[in-house]
């Protein structure tokens, strides 16, 4: 290993993603705690150091390495891949990089239900922050690539009225260019803008390539970690310990350390410390259907013509639309997106995903060993319940109207993903066939009481356990409205201020 694992310190940081390099910096930059933070995958250190993997910081694609493995079934049972990336920086080294914030309303209501501070007049100053850090910004025009354009064009000439709204908490029914944390054509993660400035502090030490089993628990307080570095055990102490391992890694982490249904720790010979049966459950996902085509040869040369002489962006727009079951201003994004299409004589295929926002299913995740290295089993439970398929389906026969518009229906060649027909009946089996996700899991620590299943309060300190706390995406009771990547800034934000 490359650094000395030191044996304790104030507080130690399980998971350095989005919202555990958040935590890490911002307890470093205040100087009066001793932060060691650990990663299950490599970090390659301050950016300026140059060895940052070049997939990783081209924001025009989205890299497939990294990747921790987890994997399931969508809902016709069809094998789904759940991409989150085992690096410092988490899934903000990993993301298509749009960035939005989601819908007052949703916020209040934690707020409303005791969850104090997350209100979003108190979040405002925090999500100011977060943009600030994470270099958030909107494209100029002349950087919308042609088929992001001609979508943006359709979409307001159905009727979809063109707000820069993404980052507001009181937007509504719209189309925009997506705010963006590229800078110089880099992915800007959340290691460069929260480690990176406190490295060389001396008051943060960040550790990659360790795998943390468990949390020691003793006489109802976290004391420290369990962690298995290159095949051998060691024990880190620790006055506090933050599990920001996101929403599959933290059930596990807490399931490992005896915090979580009892029944299922028993039965794999956990010692239970808690019995919280919230831990795992709540699973949810934004559950999307996308139609996809060919492109057309004019599409191609446009797209070869931009690439000339500005970056050729895969993503670039979204779309806010309201379902005839939604519960506030919008509960649909359309987000299309450009790839790289083989064997196609144009080279790219076109795709229009359509993400529902505010799901009512939920799933689990299940412990299925208690060896570290062993993923757990995750079940989404996707469209278990039919208002996700409706939401859906209304959302498609809005996307369908817009490609029928001249200028967009000539970016087309073959179709390669669409429904037979729109009917209700055919295009709600479709629906579940070709089901895939926004990659937004959360819900697994949720805040809450313990009576109503939550697992945290609201600064994400853990039930019945002293000096434990969660800071990741499993601490949301639901997933925003938006692309939670800021929102998981956020939170890492907001959890930050209230750790000891």
């Amino acid at each position: 290993m490359a650094v000395q694992l030191r044996a304790r310190a104030d507080v130690v940081v399980v998971g350095v993603g989005t919202a555990g390099a958040v935590v890490a910096g911002r307890l470093a930059e205040r100087g009066d705690r001793d932060v060691l933070a650990l990663e299950a995958g490599p970090d390659y250190g301050p950016r300026e150091e140059a060895r940052w993997p070049a997939e990783l910081l081209d924001a025009r694609r989205l890299p497939e390495t990294h990747d921790w493995g987890y994997a399931g079934a969508n809902a016709d049972g069809n094998p789904l891949a759940f991409s989150r990336a085992r690096v410092v920086g988490g899934c903000s080294a990993h993301n298509g990089c749009s960035q939005s914030i989601g819908w007052r309303g949703d916020y209040d209501r934690w707020a409303r239900s005791g969850l104090t501070g997350w209100s979003a007049d108190d979040l405002t100053p925090l999500l100011g922050a977060a943009v600030d850090r994470m270099r958030v910004h909107a494209p100029a025009a002349a950087d919308v690539q042609p088929f992001q354009r001609a979508v943006l064009e359709a979409a307001v000439a159905a009727g979809v009225p063109a707000i820069d709204d993404l980052l507001s908490f009181d937007g509504e029914i719209s189309m925009s260019r997506c705010p963006t944390n590229v800078v110089d054509n880099v992915r800007w993660n959340a290691s460069f803008g929260y480690l990176d400035p406190v490295r060389a502090s001396g008051r943060l030490q960040v550790v990659g390539d360790v795998v943390v089993d468990r949390v020691v628990i003793e006489r109802g307080r976290a004391v420290g970690v369990d962690v298995l570095v290159d095949g051998a055990q060691h024990r880190v102490g620790a006055d506090v310990v933050v599990v920001s391992a996101g929403a599959y890694g933290t059930p596990e982490v807490l399931q490992r350390s005896g915090v979580g249904p009892a029944d299922a720790l028993a039965r794999l010979g956990v010692a239970v410390q808690v019995d919280l049966p919230g831990v795992g459950a709540g699973l949810h996902d934004h559950p999307v259907a996308t139609l996809e085509f060919e492109a057309s040869a004019s599409l191609a040369a446009e797209l070869a013509a931009f690439a000339a002489v500005r970056p050729l962006a895969e993503e670039g727009a979204i779309a806010k639309l309201r379902s005839s079951v939604a519960e506030g201003p919008y509960d649909l994004h359309v987000f299309p997106w450009i790839e790289p299409l083989a064997g196609s004589a144009t080279g790219w295929k076109c795709v229009f995903p359509v993400g529902l926002l505010t799901p009512a299913s939920r799933g689990r995740v299940r412990l299925s060993s208690t060896d570290p290295t062993a993923r757990a089993a995750v079940d989404h439970a996707y469209l278990a319940e039919e208002h996700d398929v409706l939401a859906i389906a209304d959302g498609l026969r809005e996307v369908r109207a817009w490609l029928t518009q001249s200028e967009l229906a000539r970016m087309f060649a073959a179709p390669i993903s669409v429904p037979d027909s729109y009917d209700s009946v055919t295009l709600h089996a479709w629906i579940r066939r070709v089901q895939s996700h926004y990659w937004h899991p959360a819900g697994t620590a949720a805040m809450g009481t313990a009576e109503t299943g939550g697992v945290v309060d609201g600064d994400g300190r853990v039930h019945g356990v002293g000096g434990l706390v969660v800071a990741d995406a499993s601490i949301f009771p639901e997933v925003p409205r938006a692309t939670p990547a800021l929102p998981v800034v956020v939170a890492g934000e907001r959890i930050a201020r209230t750790i000891p």
